[in-house]
């Protein structure tokens, strides 16, 4: 069984677990709305119960993101941002932020940019994860090195339609926490959580004592109340975003955002 070891993501998840409490994740996009404004919205989740924050790194063709997170993948390559200003970005956070990051981004992306480069840059940035949604299983052991020469945590997906066999052994090579699918598709909004997800999470908790953060539609209160007995933490992304894209300008955006974290993170907290 998995035991909890050192790096700045299990510390979290030890922490949390010992004051029975779960962990708040929230996703943003680099460079969405501005460069200024993630670094904005990056200090407001920090500040109203962010445990682990997750970057996205824009991608022209996030094949597992609904429309929010694509929308604002779609801002941020117009705004220009790239691997490399992502990196430096994650960097300038670390003068001020201990928060652990981890980082989701793309096979492509990191093949392109150079696994080995691509991790050592991202140590050196700061990162503590890496989330790569398309870079299945079998593909992952060709890699596994990398990351633990960098000493970055390899984030692995588990969904719904995962057999006991492969979530085994996702179990034995993922580090941090493994990312639990709450639907069979894309990210997005959604208005409540199936039944099967809960009986999902607890057949996974008897093959591994990894922490479960579960993700892909959480959107409101109601949900997470549901669903926190039964996993380690929530990752928020298309909720968070949507406040921003449609609110009447930033300042409003970020009100509404300050106000939704800290209502979520107080029920995780209870």
């Amino acid at each position: 069984m998995y035991k909890f070891k050192g790096s700045p993501i299990e510390k979290v998840f030890r922490r949390l677990k010992k004051d029975k409490r779960k962990a708040l994740i929230p996703f943003l996009t680099c460079g969405f709305p501005s460069i200024d404004g993630f670094f904005t919205l990056y200090k407001t989740l920090e500040k109203n119960g962010a445990d682990v924050i997750e970057v996205g790194i824009p991608f022209s063709d996030p094949l597992a993101d609904g429309p929010v997170i694509q929308a604002t993948s779609k801002i941020a390559l117009e705004n220009g941002i790239n691997t490399d200003i992502v990196l430096s970005s994650i960097l300038k956070i670390r003068k001020s932020s201990d928060t652990p990051i981890a980082v989701m981004t793309y096979f492509n992306t990191v093949y392109h940019y150079g696994f080995d480069r691509f991790l050592r840059k991202a140590r050196k940035a700061g990162v503590n994860g890496l989330i790569i949604p398309d870079l299945p299983l079998e593909e992952f052991k060709s890699y596994r090195s990398y990351f633990n020469d960098a000493n970055i945590d390899n984030i692995m997906f588990a969904s719904l339609t995962s057999t006991t066999k492969r979530l085994s052994a996702i179990a034995r090579e993922g580090k941090g926490f493994i990312y639990c699918v709450s639907v069979k598709g894309v990210t997005g909004i959604r208005d409540g959580v199936d039944p099967e997800v809960m009986t999902f999470l607890i057949n996974l908790r008897k093959i591994t004592s990894l922490p479960l953060a579960l993700g892909f539609g959480l959107s409101n209160r109601k949900q997470i109340a549901q669903i926190k007995d039964y996993c380690d933490g929530v990752i928020i992304g298309s909720k968070i975003l949507s406040l921003v894209l449609e609110a009447d300008d930033f300042k409003q955006g970020i009100k509404k955002v300050e106000s939704f974290i800290s209502g979520v993170s107080d029920v995780l907290k209870s």
